[in-house]
């Protein structure tokens, strides 16, 4: 049997490492920065609250200053931190791989980009996860509907990505791809959208139902999409809502999209925090340099212009220190500015 870690036990990495355990795999959970919440799973377990209603596992979780615990080499590795903190972890960690791991990126954003120059790109494969969640407390995380996707990254379909399908499907549905690279740009569009949230000051779910925020997140996926195709990923639908309409939709109003739009938000709770918020009220770093960030950096670099997604990083970040408050004005101010 493989040995399969897991670091960051965030809402993802709860999911993983919860239901792979209780499906019967070896585990071990490296959470690298909450030490209360490893000494929580260690002594009472994980809790996972989802559909299927309420389950505590009993799991094997532990500090990441405490990898002299780990026993034998790591086979496979999900790293489910935030990405401004990938390279420092995979660095820590590569000592305690095998060979020929399998090292598998389930964040947002496009960490392969990060993870091929430390590890290679034979033991790299490509992960989309829309699934999501939250954590409640230490040991006890709320989990979403949502499924995954992964491929490996020259789009074969090998013994080892079958192998990692019947893994991933212990937690949730999983499909291969033969191009996961644009599922991850695909995915990258619909993570872009999420600051929208942060700098009107509306619930995820609100956002969805605000249709002056859907024309920002029409100029945001516009750009995204005019990115990957430049990368040489054709997109041709984002959130079961096609490219064109996407692009009429940052013009002026498109009543079907905007029902749509408003469709896809019901999975969230009411006034459901956007994580950029909930980690600015924590003083905790953000990961918006490997999202909006990474696709104007990108457009740079292939000559595509991006400037809502070049506004918003921006905004967010001023938020951050202080100097703009969220609300409808600062939303107001970007449809201008972007128009």
């Amino acid at each position: 049997m493989k040995k399969i870690a897991v670091v960051g036990i965030g809402a993802i990495g709860s999911i993983l490492g919860g239901h792979l355990t209780r499906g019967g795999e070896d585990v071990t959970l490296i959470e690298p920065s909450w030490r209360e919440h490893a000494e929580v799973m260690k002594k009472d377990g994980l809790t996972i609250k989802g559909t299927a209603g309420e389950q505590t596992i009993k799991v094997k979780a532990f500090f990441i200053d405490e990898l002299n615990r780990l026993n034998g080499k790591i086979d496979i590795l999900f790293i489910s931190v935030k990405s401004n903190d990938t390279s420092r972890m995979l660095t820590l960690l590569k000592p305690y791989l095998a060979k020929d791991a399998w090292v598998i990126s389930p964040q947002n954003g496009i960490n392969e980009d990060v993870i091929i120059p430390i590890i290679g790109k034979a033991n790299t494969i490509g992960c989309v996860s829309f699934t999501g969640g939250s954590m409640l407390r230490p040991g006890y995380a709320v989990e979403h509907a949502g499924d995954f996707i992964i491929g490996e990254l020259d789009g074969q379909i090998t013994p080892r990505i079958k192998e990692l399908a019947r893994i991933l499907s212990l937690a949730r549905r999983t499909e291969i791809s033969s191009n996961i690279m644009r599922e991850r740009w695909n995915k990258l569009a619909l993570v872009s959208t999420v600051p929208v949230s942060t700098v009107s000051g509306l619930g995820f779910r609100e956002g969805f139902q605000n249709e002056k925020a859907h024309t920002l997140f029409a100029r945001i996926i516009s750009e995204v999409i005019l990115v990957a195709g430049a990368a040489g990923y054709k997109i041709d639908k984002v959130a079961r809502i096609k490219a064109d309409d996407w692009q009429k939709l940052a013009k002026g109003p498109l009543p079907e999209v905007s029902r749509m739009i408003a469709e896809n938000g019901n999975i969230f709770p009411p006034d459901t925090p956007d994580p950029y918020s909930r980690d600015i009220k924590s003083g905790l770093p953000l990961e918006i340099d490997y999202t909006n960030g990474y696709i104007t950096s990108k457009g740079k670099e292939l000559g595509v212009p991006t400037p809502a997604n070049e506004l918003i990083t921006s905004t967010v970040k001023s938020i951050q220190s202080g100097q703009v408050k969220p609300g409808p004005d600062t939303l107001d101010k970007m449809l201008q500015l972007t128009a």
